[in-house]
């Protein structure tokens, strides 16, 4: 009996050493196997390089295969919200080439835009009928006024005269040529299109004048006096309750 039990336990020792070996050489088969598969699954850096360079020449242009990329387009610049920079062209057409040949002067403020006319070339002298020349001048000049980004804006049309007397039946002094010339740039700037609760006109004579009419010693300045006969576009924005 002692001698069957230590044979058979013998016997037992050996079948559980044989699994172990069996199972130890499946974990060694496992490890290798997943050594081989990492090491494939990461390709070398030369691999990728000339992998990349195969891609490029297929789908790039050879300006961009020798590393001169097109330059990048220029982002457009980031506008103001300020309108006085948004003027239309019309501005720019007839800023600064003198008030004396009948050109515009324009200038701005916080909260107002006054073009400045010379009365030359849209009235004839002593009258306040609108000449041909005027007319195409005011057209501009109604689609400022008519620009959506100055639609809060209130217009008022300014009437300006030099010194120089006039005693028509029509026009006993220059108060009432300078507010008929005014009235008359309303009506015109109405027929383009223009609301007519946005209007305002104002006639004011001689009593501002650009620039003294006559030197000290009394005589006339005609240069001064071109100057002085205008006719004035105030575009003034008109201010919320929440801005005052």
């Amino acid at each position: 009996m002692s001698f069957s039990y230590r044979r058979r336990r013998r016997h037992d020792d050996q079948h559980v050493d044989d699994w172990l070996m069996t199972y130890a050489d499946m974990i060694t088969l496992l490890l290798c196997f997943f050594a081989i598969f990492l090491s494939v699954s990461i390709p070398k850096k030369e691999q990728f390089e000339q992998a990349r360079q195969e891609v490029m020449k297929q789908f790039a242009a050879q300006d961009v295969l020798e590393g001169k990329f097109p330059p990048r387009p220029e982002q457009p610049q980031s506008t103001s919200n300020d309108p006085f920079d948004k003027l239309p062209s019309f501005i720019d057409k007839y800023k600064g080439q003198g008030l004396g040949m009948g050109k515009v002067d324009v200038t701005r403020g916080k909260r107002i835009i006054t073009i400045a006319m010379s009365s030359a070339p849209l009235f004839p002298v002593g009258t306040a009928d609108l000449s041909i020349e005027g007319q195409q001048v005011l057209s501009d000049v109604a689609g400022i006024i008519q620009d959506r980004k100055y639609a809060d804006y209130r217009v008022t049309i300014e009437g300006h005269t030099d010194d120089s007397p006039i005693n028509t039946p029509r026009f006993p002094s220059n108060w009432e040529l300078s507010t008929s010339r005014a009235a008359a740039v309303v009506r015109f700037l109405i027929s383009q299109g223009v609301r007519p609760d946005r209007l305002r006109a104002a006639g004011y004579a001689d009593a501002f004048p650009k620039a003294p009419n006559r030197d000290a010693a009394g005589k006339s300045i005609p240069e001064n006096q071109a100057l002085n006969r205008r006719v004035v576009v105030k575009l003034e924005k008109i201010q919320s309750e929440d801005e005052e």
